[in-house]
């Protein structure tokens, strides 16, 4: 198995020159680019933004696989009431596609769009229009997919709501028919929901392009390291290999450690990524 990371890790104290050299110096060759690099600029900026990223990974021996879309109100945004809001938001994602085509990415993770309660929709009602939303966005994006020659991957929610299952990934995909839709398995949110995340995995199987890999105590996402939770990851490992996963499987450890401990989380997860290896 080949493992990357997210630069998630060294947001906000290094540069993103300085996080790919401290990730080729570990020995990885897999990364993703996170939102944060990108949240405090605005959109007249961002393609500035994105073509500077482009060319100083230029300069490394990094892969960069995937990149994470924009998320928190956004998501509210995509599913509003409010067809302009509603709009302008899927118009925002869609741009994302051609920033990951800008960037090199394989794949753009996503979070789903969601609602808050309605006082005039029963939760039956509120659950069905969230997921026609949903189909209509991911027919959007697959279709700008397509067209950058990028991958969507939708990821499963920590929200105990649609998004949140491997089966509601696996209906999404089915009602769009994209073979530029997929599915991103994020292990930790999956734990929190007390779903069997070796069998979501082989839930997913083939559908499953992308990946967060992150440990915790079945109740709150904490994003440690694997092997720090509850977890069983000799048998989501064997699930990997048993589905012949061939894309990189991406850490998703956040950079809150202090800049010496950032180093020393990445030193941990080689090692970490030794173990996870040696389990199958």
């Amino acid at each position: 198995m080949h493992f990357g990371v997210d630069i998630w890790l060294f947001y906000p104290r290094y540069s993103v020159g300085q996080a790919l050299e401290s990730v080729e110096k570990a020995g990885f060759k897999y990364i993703e680019y996170p939102y944060e690099y990108f949240r405090d600029y605005k959109e007249y900026e961002l393609e500035t933004r994105v073509k500077e990223i482009a060319e100083v990974a230029q300069s490394y021996s990094i892969e960069p696989y995937q990149l994470h879309a924009p998320y928190g109100d956004l998501c509210y945004q995509l599913a509003s009431s409010d067809e302009e809001i509603k709009e302008r938001a899927t118009r925002k994602l869609e741009e994302w596609v051609r920033y990951a085509s800008i960037l090199g990415v394989s794949v753009l993770v996503v979070h789903f769009a969601f609602t808050r309660p309605h006082q005039r929709l029963t939760y039956v009602e509120a659950a069905r229009r969230v997921a026609e939303i949903n189909v209509k966005l991911a027919r959007r994006l697959s279709k700008a997919g397509e067209e950058y020659g990028v991958k969507i991957a939708f990821e499963n929610c920590v929200e105990p709501w649609f998004g949140a299952s491997s089966a509601d990934i696996l209906w999404l995909i089915s009602e769009v028919g994209s073979d530029h839709l997929g599915a991103c398995l994020d292990t930790g949110h999956t734990n929190v929901n007390r779903i069997d995340v070796a069998l979501a995995v082989r839930q997913l199987a083939h559908s499953l392009i992308a990946t967060h890999l992150h440990d915790n105590n079945s109740r709150h996402d904490q994003h440690y390291p694997p092997l720090m939770g509850t977890i069983d990851w000799k048998r989501v490992m064997r699930s990997f290999k048993d589905i012949n996963y061939r894309y990189p499987l991406i850490f998703e450890i956040p950079g809150n450690w202090g800049r010496s401990g950032d180093i020393n989380q990445l030193e941990l997860l080689k090692i970490v990524a030794q173990h996870l290896n040696g389990l199958v």
